[in-house]
């Protein structure tokens, strides 16, 4: 009898074409909006943790803080106490650390046939050090890295080579920084990230005297010897930091992350956002559930005479029951259906959208089975929910009322 219940609910639903198809609409765009948003916030913690580990899962980053808020490279340009070489001492100082290097990243103005914007120059060391440098902008998708013996040469963001003037910036070009006349050896890949994106690098000591800064660094990276516990070099770099510096502990102008923790910041801030985005895109939900309840409410109305000779036949109050919670399951579990289809599609489509415009796979829509099946299974509850009471209704109803009804 159960199958056949639901044999009967679906025929009901074909015989209700345009109400069923206007209330499987109230479910599916929720359904779209929480399976597109949770795919592209998927796919970005994927590239993520990839960055984090091609930064290396045995590094630190020092950074200083802007008004004790959130850290970055610039910070160092409007903290109150940026950091400086004798940090930079400090940590390649400090027990368990194998390199450190400092990097200075300024904003300066560029020149190219004519033209002249403002973008940022990132000064690496070339020491031993500079690899870890070159790996947090990229790899190479033209020419070369930059040499020690090098002088006034510089690689650049791809947006800076391809978008950023009106003409592209090639390989052997010269481009002019603050009025210094640099050459061009290397063209990075796109990142994804405009701001690396559109960046140009060159050496330290070149960059201190473009920007005539001989002192300050924008951050610091290190690398901790193997064998060594992360944790515990963090915590006595961050020591001697406030030490040298004269900082109480809770009162650090700067910050010290290893790439796990860099990694776990992002996933949190992230996940906080995409929360507050699917929990919106959950109202339409609701507001399908309310569509559901009510075109239940109306079928009952509309089928009281059907009920009634149903019942007369031989109907159990459970198979009026099943009926009507089975109307209400398959509006929920078809709306779901078509909701990830069509979710599944326009993350794809803003991947693709992504890529095109930055020039960057950073966004690739991630489409687990653990994703599918639990919005299936959610869109399924939601139509139960509000066929429920819907169906105890119209199994509650007396046989002889019912066939009163008219």
């Amino acid at each position: 009898m159960v199958l056949e219940s639901f044999f009967l609910a679906a025929r009901n639903l074909t015989h209700r074409r345009l109400r069923s198809l206007l209330t499987i609409i109230g479910i599916f765009i929720g359904i779209a909006a929480v399976v597109a948003l949770v795919s592209i916030g998927a796919g970005l913690q994927i590239y993520m943790a990839g960055e984090s580990e091609e930064l290396g899962a045995d590094k630190i980053t020092v950074m200083a803080t802007a008004g004790g808020m959130v850290t970055s490279p610039m910070a160092s340009a409007i903290s109150a106490k940026p950091l400086t070489e004798d940090d930079v001492d400090t940590v390649k100082r400090t027990p368990g650390v194998n390199l450190a290097g400092g990097m200075i990243i300024k904003s300066v103005q560029a020149s190219f046939r004519g033209e002249t914007k403002s973008t940022f120059l990132a000064g690496m060391p070339m020491d031993e050090t500079k690899r870890m440098f070159e790996n947090h902008y990229g790899n190479l998708e033209a020419g070369r890295s930059l040499k020690e013996s090098d002088g006034k040469k510089v690689m650049i963001g791809n947006y800076f080579a391809r978008e950023y003037f009106e003409k592209d910036v090639r390989l052997g070009d010269s481009i002019e920084l603050e009025g210094s006349k640099l050459e061009v050896v290397g063209i990075l890949k796109a990142t994804g990230d405009r701001f690396d994106d559109s960046s140009v690098m060159t050496s330290m000591d070149v960059a201190r005297d473009i920007t005539g800064d001989k002192k300050l660094v924008s951050m610091v990276i290190a690398q901790v010897s193997e064998g060594v516990d992360m944790d515990d070099v963090r915590n006595k770099v961050e020591k001697r930091l406030r030490d040298k510096r004269g900082e109480k502990k809770g009162e650090e102008t700067f910050n010290v992350q290893t790439s796990e923790q860099l990694a776990q910041s992002f996933s949190s801030i992230f996940g906080i956002v995409q929360g507050v985005i699917v929990g919106i895109a959950a109202i339409s939900l609701l507001v399908g559930g309310v569509g559901i309840m009510n075109t239940m409410y109306t079928s009952v109305v509309e089928r009281t005479g059907e009920i009634g000779i149903m019942k007369a036949v031989g109907a159990k109050n459970s198979d009026i029951r099943n009926v009507f919670l089975f109307e209400a399951s398959l509006l929920g579990t078809i709306g779901g259906i078509v909701g990830i289809i069509i979710g599944a599609g326009l993350a794809k489509i803003a991947e693709i959208a992504i890529a095109q415009t930055v020039g960057s796979d950073m966004l690739k829509a991630s489409f687990t089975p653990e994703l599918i099946v639990g919005v299936l299974f959610f869109s399924f509850v939601v139509g139960a929910t509000s066929g429920t009471l819907p169906a105890i209704q119209a199994a509650s109803l007396k046989p002889v009322d019912a066939l009163r009804y008219e």
